[in-house]
């Protein structure tokens, strides 16, 4: 066991480098003509996407889900501490071993912006990337044989929210902020090292200093 250990820190080094330097295909930036504004949230441990519901397929599970919504908030975590609530064993077992993983979906009828009291960051996008997370999102559901997502448990916001079965496993190498960092990353936004963001103030630290907040000027693309 002793002679694995380099070895398995070895590879686990190589994998984290390897994620590192692959980079996602080149997105377009946000015009004046193109522009979508999320916000990307925090409440100290745990960071969410805001996104209007019209980003969304209405033919989709997540609009199918809640259709009259016209906004959500978006997380996802540890099956058994995002929906039982942390507590010392299920916290370790999420770190120690890959563990099931919760997409939270909250349905709301105004801006999450107002809704919630929990710290953001705006985010100026391009149609395309904004698709580019509203795929990611939803290619995350499981899906039952009716196409629906998998209902785990009910979701935190009473006004309507759901605990979904995620198709990804939560560790110590993807945890919540991790998972988020990759969606933007997939979606073109600079947010360096996704494995570096183990809490949501250092990604929007990042947004902060690489994101467009708002929408460009005419003529203008957002830098």
């Amino acid at each position: 066991m002793a002679r694995l250990c380099p070895l398995i820190c070895l590879l686990t080094a190589l994998i984290l480098v390897l994620g590192a330097c692959t980079r996602p295909a080149p997105v377009v930036a946000a015009s004046a003509d193109d522009c979508e504004l999320i916000a990307v949230s925090s409440n100290g441990w745990h960071a969410n996407f805001y996104l209007p519901a019209s980003a969304f397929p209405a033919d989709g599970p997540v609009r199918e889900a809640f259709p009259d919504a016209r906004w959500f908030s978006i997380g996802w975590g540890d099956a058994g501490a995002y929906v039982d609530g942390a507590n010392p064993l299920n916290s370790i077992a999420a770190i120690a071993w890959p563990t099931p993983s919760v997409v939270h979906l909250a349905a709301l009828e105004r801006d999450p912006r107002e809704a919630y009291l929990s710290e953001y960051r705006n985010v100026a996008l391009s149609g395309e990337a904004l698709g580019i997370i509203v795929e990611g999102l939803e290619a995350e559901l499981v899906l039952d044989e009716a196409g629906a997502p998998r209902f785990v448990a009910e979701g935190l916001d009473p006004r309507g929210s759901a605990f979904l079965a995620g198709r990804s496993t939560y560790h110590a190498f993807q945890t919540c902020n991790v998972w988020a960092a990759e969606r933007l990353r997939e979606a073109g936004l600079d947010v360096g090292w996704t494995g570096g963001h183990l809490l949501p103030a250092s990604l929007l630290g990042r947004l902060e200093r690489t994101a467009p907040s708002t929408c460009p000027p005419s003529g203008e693309e957002a830098r």
